[in-house]
């Protein structure tokens, strides 16, 4: 029994936390193959009017990036819902869609500010993440 739950505490510490994100679909696009948006509502974090959340780009083709191969990566972002910018905290590549499969690369290096743009697919995720 005690060997059980040793088992199953390692098991559940070992497991990445993003795989237990709830992801909701913002939108999709057919450019570099198609690929889906989805945000992560419970990854959500509000303070000074600016918003952090969680998105995944989930690619129907494979993905290159500087010899790195992906069909999946998360990005953390942080919004300005007021003054309506955007800007990158971190992102991870992973090999198989959904964000799962081993981890290819990871950067936690934050971005500049850079203004949202009308229609675009990062205006649906500002709106998600600064109504919700």
């Amino acid at each position: 029994m005690n060997k059980l739950l040793l088992s199953l505490t390692l098991l559940i510490l070992s497991t990445d936390s993003m795989a237990m994100a709830e992801w909701t679909k913002v939108n999709e696009s057919d450019e570099q193959g198609g690929y889906m948006i989805y945000a992560d509502l419970t990854s959500i974090g509000k303070a000074d009017g600016r918003v952090n959340m969680w998105t995944l780009i989930d690619y129907k083709i494979e993905q290159e990036d500087t010899g790195a191969y992906f069909l999946s990566k998360k990005v953390r972002r942080k919004y300005d819902c007021q003054g309506k910018h955007v800007k990158e905290l971190a992102f991870k590549l992973y090999k198989w869609n959904m964000g799962r499969g081993e981890l290819i690369r990871s950067y936690t290096q934050p971005q500049g500010w850079k203004k949202i743009q009308p229609d675009s697919m990062d205006e649906n995720a500002w709106k998600v993440a600064c109504n919700h």
